[in-house]
């Protein structure tokens, strides 16, 4: 295992079954990203485990790719070996655990934990999660974000509901005194 501050630049392609198509005007449409951006991971080691195809960062994980931005204790990464059907080192999931905050923009996601899909471009967060679009806010025990279309999803289980705080724009046919 390397220790230390360790610096993962992989110029990607790696991320381009994921699109940016999303749509900005939805709750969850400002996740969107650029998909041919590079992703660079800072963490304070990693570990590889070329046998199981599986990078982990720990310590301190920050990934990026263009504008959006993922913060963790943890990220571990799973990656095609060469098989046929994908490019040898192409990222098939990450996994992130542990004080998971995603960013881009205004737009911010924070929960326990999160799985992102590359190729189906879809992003799984669980562990009392709070999604903010400016003012705006939505809680619930887990979200799920299609990055391609801009949908999402948030569901509370248990004698957990899902809370919304809307703040209405302000009304500029509205008379002023």
């Amino acid at each position: 295992m390397l220790t230390g501050a360790v610096r993962l630049i992989a110029v990607v392609a790696l991320l381009a079954a994921a699109p940016a198509a999303a749509q900005n005007n939805s709750p969850f449409g400002g996740f969107k990203h650029d998909s041919k951006a590079p992703i660079e991971i800072t963490s304070d080691s990693l570990e590889v485990r070329q046998a199981e195809s599986v990078a982990i960062f720990a310590g301190s994980v920050v990934a990026g790719q263009g504008t959006l931005r993922l913060t963790a204790d943890k990220v571990t990464v799973s990656y095609s070996a060469g098989k046929s059907d994908a490019a040898t080192g192409a990222i098939q999931k990450m996994r992130a655990d542990g004080n998971v905050f995603l960013s881009n923009g205004a737009e911010t996601a924070q929960g326990a934990w999160a799985e992102y899909d590359v190729a189906g471009g879809r992003v799984t967060m669980g562990g009392k999660v709070i999604l903010t679009q400016g003012a705006n806010a939505i809680s619930g025990e887990t979200l799920a974000i299609n990055l391609n279309d801009g949908t999402g999803r948030i569901e509370g289980q248990g004698d957990g509901r899902v809370k919304s705080v809307f703040t209405p724009a302000p009304n500029s046919s509205t008379p002023k005194n």
